[in-house]
């Protein structure tokens, strides 16, 4: 990635620490699925991943979560989405099949912690690390 990448949308950053804040509270929340979609600076295909416990955060990274092939700063994060549905197969050949769960209890508590750049629609609760 291109460091003019991020300086064109530097100046709606989200700071690692709320980023940390935003995992702590996912890590907390009774979901059951791990599974979201992570969208980086500069990139233009979405990567599926999960969402890294508090042992996978640095200062300043995330650590492996299945979007990339190691760490990534949390600055390269433009908007990560948790799903309400996601579809999996509970062994090969077995029909698909879909869990969902109820993200408004993460959005609450964010809401108290501060003001985090979201969108709340029919896919599911998708948190900007960047917004144009």
């Amino acid at each position: 990635m291109l460091n003019k990448d991020i300086a064109k949308f530097s100046y709606k950053c989200m700071s690692d620490s709320k980023w940390r804040k935003l995992f702590g509270v996912v890590n907390d929340s009774s979901l059951k699925m791990v599974q979201c979609t992570w969208k980086l600076v500069g990139e233009q295909q979405c990567r599926n991943g999960f969402v890294p416990d508090l042992e996978q955060l640095g200062d300043n990274y995330v650590g492996d979560c299945g979007a990339l092939n190691g760490p990534f700063e949390f600055r390269r994060i433009e908007w990560l989405l948790l799903p309400y549905r996601v579809e999996f197969k509970p062994y090969k050949n077995a029909p698909t099949q879909y869990k969902t769960q109820d993200l408004t209890p993460i959005l609450e508590h964010l809401n108290m912690l501060g003001s985090f750049e979201v969108e709340m629609d029919k896919v599911g609760l998708r948190i900007y690390g960047y917004k144009p």
